[in-house]
C-alpha cells in the first residue's frame, strides 16, 4: 500500500462525528489541536452578496491565471492526475483563516499533501500534513463571529474538532450546498475556477471508516501536488 493511502487511512479513522449543531452528524471534522491562544477576530465582516458570490463561482477557467511571485487571494491547487482548482480567498469576511490558508501556501505547506475523506453530495477534506500547527480562531457565528459566507457549492471552508478554535490546516471544498454547516464552520472562499475538478474526484471509488462507517475513505491517491498563488490574467 503506498504512503499516502496509510496517512489517508489514518486520518479516516481519527475523524470524529463531532457535537456542533448540524443537522445529521455530516461535520468535516479534524483531529485535535493543541490548546493555544488563538488570535483575535477583525472586526465583523459587512454585507456580503450572495447572488454575486454565486455567480462568481466557476466562473473562470484556470487557464484565466499565470502564477504570482507575490501573495494574493487567489491559490491554485494542482491535484495529480484529476485537474486544478482556484479557489478565490475573503479576507473580508474571515481573515484569520485567509490570512493562516496563505501562509501555509507560503511555504509549501500543502504540497504533496493529499484529499483524505471524500464525500459525494457534501464536500472534499484535505491540507493534513505532518507538522504540529497552533490553532486559529473559528470564524463562525456559533463562535461569536459574524461570516456571512454561506456553504454553498464551490465554497471553501475550515475542518476543526470539536472545540470551535481547533483548525489548523484541513480545510475542505463544497461538493454541494449544506445549510446546516451555515453558522458553525469557518467559510473563507470559493472555487472561481475548476469545479469540475471535484466533480471528478467525488467519482473515485471509496472505502468505509471503520470509524464511523462512512464511505468516505478514498481507494485511490488524490494528491495536492502543488498550491500556488495566481492572479486573473
Amino acid at each position: 500500500m503506498k504512503t499516502t493511502k496509510l496517512i489517508a487511512l489514518t486520518l479516516a479513522l481519527l475523524l470524529t462525528l463531532g457535537l456542533c449543531a448540524c443537522a445529521d452528524a455530516k461535520t468535516p471534522e479534524t483531529t485535535a489541536a493543541p490548546e493555544t491562544a488563538a488570535p483575535e477576530s477583525a472586526a465583523p465582516a459587512g454585507p456580503l452578496d450572495m447572488a454575486a458570490v454565486q455567480a462568481e463561482i466557476d466562473s473562470m477557467k484556470p487557464e484565466d491565471f499565470s502564477e504570482s511571485e507575490q501573495p494574493t487571494d487567489y491559490v491554485k491547487l494542482t491535484v495529480k492526475d484529476f485537474g486544478e482548482i482556484v479557489v478565490r480567498l475573503r479576507p473580508d469576511v474571515a481573515p484569520i483563516s485567509a490570512q493562516n490558508f496563505k501562509d501555509l501556501v507560503a511555504r509549501h505547506y500543502y504540497d504533496g499533501t493529499v484529499f483524505h475523506r471524500v464525500f459525494p453530495g457534501f464536500m472534499i477534506q484535505g491540507g493534513a500534513g505532518e507538522e504540529s500547527l497552533s490553532p486559529i480562531k473559528g470564524e463562525f457565528a456559533a463562535n461569536g463571529v459574524d461570516n456571512p459566507l454561506l456553504h454553498v457549492r464551490g465554497v471553501l471552508s475550515m475542518a476543526r474538532a470539536t472545540a470551535m478554535d481547533s483548525a489548523t490546516s484541513q480545510f475542505f471544498l463544497m461538493h454541494a450546498d449544506y445549510p446546516s454547516l451555515n453558522g458553525n464552520y469557518a467559510a473563507f472562499g470559493y472555487i472561481v475556477a475548476g469545479l469540475d475538478t471535484v466533480d471528478k474526484i467525488c467519482q473515485i471509488p471509496l472505502g468505509m471508516n471503520p470509524y464511523n462507517g462512512e464511505q468516505s475513505v478514498p481507494q485511490v491517491d488524490v494528491i495536492i501536488e502543488s498550491a500556488i498563488f495566481v492572479t486573473p490574467k
